[in-house]
């Protein structure tokens, strides 16, 4: 029997572009779920945890984010680790695991050859990965272990053909072909490149293809992202047990909110009170609103950026509805703030375009507020 931890794209050194100032806190986290990762593997007696690629964002990250993760595995000596190069940590030329910390881990072996190697209870096959623009299909190094006696894991990095749309995919290279089980005869493929966990089945219906994600979720539209897999095998041509196993640290929400009337306004409140625990939040609004309701709505979402870590707001589909008297005369107490409004009044009169017309109405709100402070001065 076998019994492993597979996980990959942790993507340590990733910027986290688009993310403001939470950037830095996803970073962090991405180092802290490692801890996760590895505890799984402990206190689940795993005999080895597998690594399949793209464990940094590039060979350039920087010693001391290098320096973080080999902390992290210094702190689980017990556990062999197992780590496949990807597209990110590509091997070749000035490749992150050349440097001399690494080769002061006992416990840790890269996977540089397409040499099996006997683990804990099985034997791994790897397909490294040598340039980002592969063609052919990374498995066709396997050998075929039909006849073998042992426990039999292909370990790659790529993107499963016909599984995916091209769009899925940061890069459509690195073909692996399915149906590569049924011709090597292996029990289980693991698989890295996809950021949430994927489970296949072979063509006689058993799942033994599975990607793990990453351990911790990257951005809004990754989904099942931030698991490990816990697989385990009894024996040669078992079905794998295949089970995920959450990492993440960080909980992540996208949400579309649609504001019908003013009443849309109470059912939002409710909404953000229910998502208080979610660290990393974006929110569409779309739909009307009556402009007099403007105020409040900028207040609420206001408050809601010190409740989370993250909070991403898209607004632009959002239209703020007139009320009656907005083309009556409107005396704000000043004449150059009652042309002002009489001017920016006759342009939304005329103007059909709805997000020309949400400008319009914003700056009527802005320069109504200017001329209740001019009257109460």
């Amino acid at each position: 029997m076998v019994r492993f931890i597979q996980t990959s794209d942790w993507q340590i050194g990733m910027k986290g572009g688009g993310l403001g100032e939470a950037a830095s806190i996803v970073r962090e986290a991405r180092i802290e779920s490692i801890h996760n990762v590895l505890k799984s593997a402990r206190d689940q007696n795993a005999d080895f945890v597998l690594l399949c690629g793209d464990i940094f964002e590039h060979n350039m990250v920087s010693q001391e984010d290098v320096t973080k993760v080999v902390s992290v595995f210094n702190q689980y000596t017990g556990i062999p680790i197992y780590l496949l190069p990807g597209n990110h940590d590509i091997l070749g030329a000035d490749c992150v695991y050349d440097r001399p910390i690494f080769q002061k881990l006992t416990h840790l072996k890269i996977l540089q050859t397409c040499d099996a190697i006997q683990v804990p209870g099985a034997y791994l096959h790897p397909c490294p990965v040598l340039s980002k623009f592969i063609t052919k299909d990374l498995t066709m190094n396997i050998p075929s272990v039909h006849d073998a006696d042992g426990i039999h894991i292909g370990v790659a990095h790529g993107s499963l053909i016909g599984k995916f749309s091209a769009q899925d995919w940061e890069d459509i290279s690195l073909p692996i072909d399915p149906s590569s089980i049924e011709r090597t005869g292996i029990d289980y493929l693991a698989l890295g490149h996809w950021h949430g966990y994927r489970i296949f089945e072979d063509n006689n219906g058993i799942p033994r293809i599975a990607y793990s994600g990453t351990h911790e979720q990257t951005r809004y539209a990754e989904d099942d992202a931030g698991y490990c897999l816990m697989v385990q095998i009894e024996k040669k041509g078992d079905k794998p047990v295949i089970e995920p196993v959450k990492t993440s640290q960080l909980k992540w929400l996208s949400r579309d909110f649609e504001m019908k009337e003013a009443s849309s306004l109470l059912e939002l409140k409710e909404y953000l009170d229910s998502i208080k625990d979610f660290d990393m939040v974006r929110l569409e609004l779309h739909g009307e609103l009556p402009l007099e309701h403007k105020e409040e709505l900028d207040n609420m979402l206001e408050f809601q950026t010190t409740v989370h870590k993250n909070l991403r707001l898209r607004q632009d589909l959002l239209s703020f509805t007139s009320p009656i008297n907005l083309e009556e005369q409107f005396d704000l107490g000043d004449p150059t703030l009652n042309q002002a409004n009489e001017k920016l009044n006759q342009l939304l009169v005329s103007e059909t375009d709805q997000k020309k017309r949400r400008v319009i109405v914003e700056a009527l709100t802005y320069l109504r507020r200017l001329g209740m402070e001019v009257d109460r001065l």
